[in-house]
């Protein structure tokens, strides 16, 4: 099957930008065969993702991205153990009630924490709201347009929004 640059373009922004290339495939819906043979060209051809993987990682921006990235796995353990107490019928309120203190405290500490690493980050979040609002009320080829837009400037936006003002 035939993939277009613009896929191609996705997995790799999502693979620089700290996804890893098996999650990457999966979220661009490539093959991981596909998308290792794609990697390798591209490195072949002087474009090394790894070189800006590495890169990205350096930069302030690639600090908030990846607290960004950590806050959200943790509000997905989170919820999922919030889900698993839920469902496990023979636990006591007493054991629920210290689990979900414990879950409070570290995801309270983690908040903070990811607030030291990335102080600008309410700045990001609003922009990627409005970005989100303005999304969902469009339709047809406005829409799509505007995606495509928003997709070229999506490095611009987080410097933009995720830098000191």
């Amino acid at each position: 099957m035939a993939y277009d640059t613009a896929t191609r373009n996705k997995l790799r922004a999502k693979y620089v930008q700290g996804m890893a290339l098996t999650s990457a495939a999966e979220a661009v819906g490539v093959p991981y065969a596909t998308c290792r043979t794609w990697k390798r060209q591209a490195a072949e051809s002087g474009d090394d993702w790894d070189v800006a993987r590495n890169a990205r990682r350096m930069t302030k921006d690639g600090v908030a991205e990846m607290a960004n990235q950590v806050m959200h796995e943790i509000a997905e353990q989170f919820l999922a153990t919030i889900e698993a107490i839920k469902a496990d019928k023979k636990m006591g309120a007493e054991a629920r009630a210290k689990i979900l203190v414990q879950l409070m405290d570290a995801y309270n500490k983690a908040i903070h924490a990811t607030g030291k690493a990335t102080p600008h980050a309410n700045r990001l979040a609003v922009a990627m709201d409005v970005v989100r609002f303005l999304t969902q009320r469009m339709h047809g080829t406005a829409r799509a347009e505007f995606l495509a837009v928003v997709e070229t400037l999506g490095d611009a936006l987080v410097k933009e929004f995720g830098a000191q003002a």
